[in-house]
């Protein structure tokens, strides 16, 4: 009679280490590279950069300024702001990316970029109900929106915009 103690298993032969080909290791490679970059939905980088090339144009061509801001460029003001604000409302309603991260930093920049259409609107405002000798103050409120456009871009570069990022070519004044 045999005792339960005394039961041998038989040894179980030792395998081979699996050995993955290398086809099969650079397709786990890019899966893995794809996930790692695919954060952002397909076309969000692309959509907002192609609405900043716009808005570039704009701001370079029926926009712009000239060499000084007057009077008479208070409906380009006006313009300028709609536009940023269009650009917000349009990536506002694309899909947000998965990562958390990424989503916070489109929220930064989104923040930034509504600052910047607050102070073209004030700017707007200011320089319509503006009185002789007010010259400091709408420059102030010029070079505090153009600090904002820079904020924005700065953000705009983080997220991994490039069209959006090149706020210095929304510059308002050529440089001399």
């Amino acid at each position: 009679m045999r005792d339960e103690s005394t039961y041998r298993q038989r040894p179980r032969r030792r395998r081979a280490p699996r050995r993955v080909s290398g086809v099969g290791a650079v397709v786990l490679v890019g899966v893995a590279a794809l996930g790692g970059c695919s954060s952002s939905p397909p076309g969000l980088v692309e959509s907002a950069d192609k609405k900043c090339d716009t808005i570039t144009d704009r701001f370079r061509g029926d926009l712009a300024y000239g060499h000084d801001i007057g009077g008479d460029d208070v409906a380009k003001m006006r313009k300028r702001g709609a536009l940023i604000r269009d650009l917000y409302t349009h990536v506002k309603g694309l899909p947000a990316p998965k990562s958390k991260a990424k989503r916070a930093e489109l929220t930064t920049w989104l923040h930034k970029l509504d600052a910047y259409a607050d102070e073209l609107y004030t700017m707007h405002n200011t320089f319509q109900n503006a009185k002789p000798g007010m010259d400091l103050l709408l420059a102030m409120i010029a070079a505090d929106a153009r600090i904002k456009s820079k904020e924005a871009g700065t953000a705009a570069k983080a997220f991994g915009f490039h069209s959006c990022a090149d706020v210095k070519r929304w510059e308002y004044l050529p440089p001399d």
